[in-house]
């Protein structure tokens, strides 16, 4: 079924989507993707007109230099993947601590933790 004039086929917005869309952006320092160190605490997408997206990240550490050049590269990848007209928020989560732990089993492996 065609979709109705003016409407786009636009995939579905979900989760693991987006999240498949920030493994594209890499830790300037560490050269890794943002979701293989644990940084993305939260995807939250709400449907609707306009679409609306919320990630939290959470930085490795209080002084890190780079958390305004990670929010706006995440912000960048959702806006390719989203929809035109997205409403896209990122967020830094400065009470969450970062720990190895958050890492994804073959990162542990490598940095040997």
């Amino acid at each position: 079924m065609a979709a109705p004039a003016g409407r786009r086929n636009t995939p579905a917005m979900d989760s693991e989507t987006l999240r498949e869309a920030l493994r594209q952006v890499a830790d300037p320092e560490l050269g890794h993707s943002i979701v293989e160190l644990g940084l993305v605490e939260c995807i939250d997408v709400q449907d609707g007109s306009p679409l609306q997206v919320r990630v939290t990240l959470v930085p490795t550490s209080a002084t890190c230099p780079m958390t305004d050049l990670l929010v706006e590269d995440a912000r960048a990848a959702l806006q390719a993947a989203c929809p035109p007209g997205s409403e896209i928020e990122v967020a830094l989560d400065w009470q969450t601590e970062w720990t190895p732990d958050r890492l994804s089993p073959a990162l542990r492996t490598r940095f040997g933790w």
